[in-house]
């Protein structure tokens, strides 16, 4: 195994730990699938099935996710590394829940389901980042649950968007009426209109018809939830 491919799989996802031995018995022993998607190329939609893990190696991802009534939608970035299918591979789902596809031209390297499984039968450090992974998907995937109410729409606003990502960080972008969101929230559309438009006075979301860009979400979070 080349130094190229050994220092492209460690920097990885729940390949990161494993020792230049291992990895050369993995890519020996292992089929993996590389290639690339060109921009605009539509990788899979909410509801295929997940035969495997796809890990992003360079470039950019959309992932899309769409409200079970269909009014509304949001999108994320993900940009490599990263890896995708994991929190769908197993259990009684077994289809993705976003619309993935290449915001540009994105070098991707795919294991199918019998692969994957072999990797966590025969290596304890691939086993405990599969965990450690699945771990902290449920722990953002609880926190804004748990969080106490917001006194003001803005707070809602944030908890809201909070409770409907993949991740609480990185840019993202929703497709959602003001009236769609005031409905959601329970609220008036003039004081969710308002609402935005102080988030976006304050420089941490950007408005437009039927759309809210969120540059960075961290950053929204630590104002409203902090």
């Amino acid at each position: 195994m080349t130094k190229t491919m050994y220092t492209t799989l460690l920097e990885l996802p729940l390949f990161q730990g494993l020792g230049a031995d291992t990895l050369t018995a993995i890519i020996e022993t292992c089929e993996m699938d590389f290639h690339t998607a060109p921009a605009g190329h539509t990788l899979w939609r909410d509801g295929d099935t997940c035969t495997g893990l796809t890990f992003l190696i360079k470039g950019c991802l959309d992932a899309t996710a769409t409200s079970a009534d269909g009014t509304w939608r949001v999108t994320e970035e993900l940009r490599a590394p990263a890896v995708v299918g994991l929190e769908v591979l197993y259990g009684s789902r077994r289809t993705h829940r976003h619309t993935l596809s290449a915001q540009v031209a994105s070098r991707m390297m795919h294991i199918d389901k019998p692969t994957v499984a072999s990797l966590i039968k025969n290596y304890e450090v691939f086993r405990l980042n599969v965990l450690n992974s699945l771990t902290s998907q449920v722990i953002h995937s609880a926190t804004p649950l748990w969080l106490p109410p917001q006194e003001t729409t803005e707070g809602r606003i944030v908890n809201f968007f909070h409770c409907h990502v993949q991740r609480p960080a990185g840019y993202k972008v929703f497709d959602i009426s003001q009236a769609t969101l005031g409905a959601y929230l329970g609220e008036d559309p003039r004081y969710v209109a308002r609402a935005l438009a102080t988030l976006a006075h304050e420089g941490l979301i950007r408005t437009g018809r039927r759309r809210v860009e969120v540059p960075q979400f961290e950053r929204l979070l630590h104002r409203y939830q902090a």
